[in-house]
């Protein structure tokens, strides 16, 4: 349990001490103050609390102070309006760095989800073409969100959708095979409407066509699933080898129809009222659950809609796959997209359980100036060549400091910086420099046991234990605060969070450990040594977290 549980449980037990009589006593958040000068923790539950008592929020305030205040905890302060504030004690401070170490990789992990299956769906780009920024930006979120849910005690199922049915697959067919014709001398159109770009040209290469120039519509069909086959090779080969992405199952939409699962919703939205014929086309009432407007599920022409699809496969999740809950990244052009995935949820039994996380759109900047970008006439700038260029470490650490709903400016300039202005360095330099003085300490001591070059003369090498002070206690408030970022970035789906914190501990350390002799000599400062232990485990856990690495030279 952390600290912050352990204040939140004794105001809870507090309020609910003084004031039996509240039946319904307000949540009590635990919280880190702006103005760190007014203590480590504080709550406004006081303020919440005055209504129903019909009392000054400072009597009350006071009166939750009075019942808190105890030698292992601090001290307890009140605040106009009526904030109770908490400054840990040194004793509680002291204790951290070693509690750190016996906690381990196991640091900063909690229960919160108590085991609840969640569903989260990231990338799912249509498979016409490489993988472009904004891809990059749901991949690395898709990932690090769902290293959040599970750290915080979630069973986390991780899957890229593959839109492998409809017209966009089947016009990459048709042009990687009018491109393999032109690469044999045929002349052939290559009309405007086929995709651009060197990778079309790439994938005639690898494609292998028996026979010649034949009808192209039957060609197309015959060739399809192999140009398909042939682009999600790339995109895996980028998503799972460089970026370190994960997937438990790449779910193809046509499994769902592969299985019949079309033919099953409707008959069930049928059964349960849900559906009505209009003018020959099929619609299914979502306006009922909140959406805008009904949707149409099947057309005039018998033809079926991609939101039926999208049906089928929220209830594959939630009724076949009994996931508790549903998580889905979508770019920016997907906006209006959210409404009715959300109605489908609900019709389906689910309400609230399915969220959509929308991406703003991401911009390159290169010396001031944002390239420009062009996927359709093939003249845009791929994830894989941005990792090229600046390496997955800095790709996924500059993507993940801005949260999904802002826009975002890539600097290139800054991100391939190999100097403390890149953040990623900044934060992987404190690690390194950790490590650094570990190494020394292992080596003094190696040659105190004498098996070093120069183990004569050695031996005189002392742990001994420095005061605690405040310089010390400033870095053990930052370290406390990383299982409180995990769960509020988890509980928010928020991972920007986690960079920030990285920032913040190297920050803290960084000044630190420019201030504070570790070894002097062949004396080694045992308590600052431990507080430099507890730091890097924790730039560990959080890097790990990030999907980062953790270098120990630099």
């Amino acid at each position: 349990m952390t600290i912050r549980h352990q204040l939140q449980q004794a105001v809870v037990k507090r309020v609910r001490e003084r004031w039996p009589e509240l039946a319904d006593p307000p949540a009590v958040v635990i919280e880190p103050p702006r103005d760190s000068r007014h203590g480590d923790y504080a709550t406004n539950v006081a303020l919440q609390l005055a209504p129903a008592l019909k009392r000054p929020p400072l009597d009350i305030a006071q009166e939750i102070a009075d019942g808190l205040m105890k030698p292992s905890l601090g001290t307890v302060e009140v605040a106009a309006p009526g904030f109770v504030n908490i400054r840990l004690a040194s004793d509680t401070l002291k204790r951290v760095p070693a509690a750190i170490l016996r906690e381990g990789k196991q640091y900063g992990t909690g229960d919160a989800g108590k085991g609840a299956r969640v569903h989260v769906e990231f990338i799912s780009a249509n498979p016409t073409g490489p993988l472009h920024l904004g891809n990059g930006r749901g991949a690395f979120l898709g990932d690090v969100t769902s290293n959040l849910l599970s750290a915080a005690g979630y069973k986390v199922w991780r899957e890229y959708y593959v839109n492998d049915i409809g017209k966009q697959v089947e016009t990459l067919a048709e042009s990687v095979v009018r491109k393999y014709f032109i690469r044999q001398g045929i002349v052939m159109e290559y009309p405007d409407h086929l995709y651009q770009g060197g990778y079309v040209e790439e994938l005639a290469v690898k494609l292998k066509l028996d026979g010649a120039k034949a009808d192209m519509r039957k060609l197309r069909r015959r060739v399809q699933s192999r140009v398909l086959n042939l682009m999600l090779a790339d995109i895996k080969k980028l998503v799972e080898k460089r970026l370190g992405v994960r997937y438990d199952r790449w779910f193809r939409e046509s499994e769902l129809y592969a299985q019949k699962l079309d033919a099953h919703i409707l008959a069930k939205l049928r059964h349960d009222g849900l559906v009505e014929v209009r003018d020959g086309a099929v619609w299914m009432k979502t306006t009922q659950f909140g959406d805008d407007k009904d949707r149409v599920l099947v057309k005039a022409n018998g033809e079926q809609t991609y939101f039926l699809s999208d049906v089928a496969y929220v209830n594959d999740k939630f009724n076949r796959r009994t996931f508790d809950r549903a998580i889905i990244f979508l770019g920016a052009d997907h906006h209006g997209y959210v409404g009715r995935l959300k109605a489908a949820a609900a019709a389906l039994g689910h309400p609230g359980a399915l969220q959509a996380i929308i991406m703003q759109l991401v911009r390159l900047i290169r010396d001031g100036q944002e390239v420009r970008m062009s996927k359709r006439a093939g003249n845009f700038v791929t994830l894989d060549e941005l990792v090229d260029w600046v390496g997955p470490d800095v790709a996924r650490f500059f993507f993940l400091m801005h949260a999904a709903d802002t826009h975002m400016d890539f600097d290139l300039n800054l991100a391939k910086e190999r100097s403390e202005k890149n953040p990623v360095f900044y934060v992987q330099y404190a690690h390194a420099r950790i490590c650094s003085v570990v190494r020394k300490v292992e080596g003094l001591l190696h040659e105190k046991k004498g098996v070093g070059r120069r183990a004569q003369g050695a031996g005189k090498v002392k742990m001994v234990r420095g005061m605690f002070g405040e310089p010390e206690a400033k870095l053990a408030r930052v370290l406390l605060r990383y299982p409180d970022v995990v769960e509020d970035a988890a509980a928010a789906l928020a991972p920007q969070q986690l960079p920030f914190f990285a920032l913040d501990l190297a920050r803290a350390f960084h000044d630190y450990y420019d201030r504070a002799r570790i070894i002097e000599g062949e004396t080694v400062n045992q308590t600052r040594l431990t507080l430099l232990e507890a730091t890097r485990q924790v730039l560990q856990n959080c890097l790990s977290l990030m999907g980062v690495s953790a270098p120990e030279k630099m």
